[in-house]
């Protein structure tokens, strides 16, 4: 929800000093973070084998339905004789298993293309830049370097609708988040980005988003944007 990435290796640390367990989320991270997609323990330099359990879901980079949960064969086993999840729900399709199979080769490389690689690459452009020009422009966003999740934050909920209408008006259709998911007064539009936006897809609803935020009144922090025009002013 906060685009934000663990400091992993802190966190193995501790838990091998205290001796607990690690539950690791990676629901928009596999796929999409780390040099080859494999999620935050590439990214952080940390053996998988001393994560205890990984859960990630195949409907975001894999474009599919379901998820897993790995971990060690005794307590894959414990789980499928008490998780109410397993025991009552139905196995996937077959058409989405193939669907995670093949995109799996594609992030892997084992397509025999380059296209996994150039994905990847792709959406951490996409996201650093679109990232920096949020902030640039005077709005908070939350998260981290490379994340694809980006929060900008609302604040006051009678924004929600305003910052979501506005926009739609303009033919950009943005994902708010409010109360139960988050703190009655931490409301915010969450955007996700994607490999496939290309650099017009994220410039036009940078514009739209520019000109809402002046709107509603989004934009916390101005002195940056003002800054960026007086250096642009001194350069002329």
């Amino acid at each position: 929800m906060e685009g934000e990435l663990c400091r992993l290796r802190e966190i193995v640390a501790v838990t091998k000093k205290y001796k607990a367990y690690i539950y690791l989320d990676e629901a928009h991270s596999i796929g999409a973070i780390g040099k080859t997609g494999r999620g935050i323990c590439e990214l952080s330099g940390v053996d998988p084998a001393d994560i205890d359990i990984m859960m990630g879901t195949f409907t975001k980079s894999f474009g599919s339905c379901g998820g897993y949960i790995a971990g060690s064969k005794e307590l894959i086993k414990y789980l499928k004789f008490v998780s109410p999840g397993h025991l009552y729900a139905i196995a996937m399709s077959p058409p989405a298993v193939q669907q995670v199979i093949s995109a799996l080769k594609v992030i892997l490389g084992e397509d025999g293309s380059s296209r996994g690689a150039q994905k990847l690459a792709q959406i951490r452009e996409n996201s650093n830049f679109f990232r920096e020009k949020l902030r640039k422009m005077g709005c908070e966003v939350l998260g981290d370097t490379d994340s694809p999740v980006m929060p900008i934050m609302l604040y006051n909920p009678a924004k929600i609708p305003a910052f979501s209408r506005e926009c739609f008006k303009r033919n950009l259709a943005v994902v708010t988040v409010a109360f139960p998911a988050t703190p009655l007064l931490l409301s915010r539009a969450r955007i996700c980005i994607s490999a496939a936006h290309t650099k017009e897809d994220l410039e036009r609803a940078l514009e739209v988003i520019d000109e809402v935020s002046d709107m509603v009144h989004l934009k916390y922090f101005p002195q940056e944007r003002e800054e960026e025009e007086t250096v642009k002013r001194k350069q002329q």
